[in-house]
């Protein structure tokens, strides 16, 4: 479905996909994210996918009426 989309349109961009993300679209805070270490940025992308996996889960179960 992403493809259909058009998610390919962000395939140039690279790495700054993940920089805009993490900085809520803000260009202003794009140097803030980069310079962080990368460990805490790569423990920040874990802990959304955690939340992301839960929510879609969540919404999932609460469809199906459970």
């Amino acid at each position: 479905m992403e493809k259909r989309a058009g998610i390919d349109a962000f395939t140039p961009f690279g790495y700054l996909n993940t920089v805009n993300s993490l900085a809520g679209g803000k260009l202003m805070h794009w140097d803030a994210i980069l310079l962080m270490p990368y460990a805490k940025v790569y423990t920040k992308l874990l802990l959304n996918k955690a939340e992301a996996t839960y929510t879609k889960k969540y919404e999932e179960l609460i469809k199906a009426g459970n």
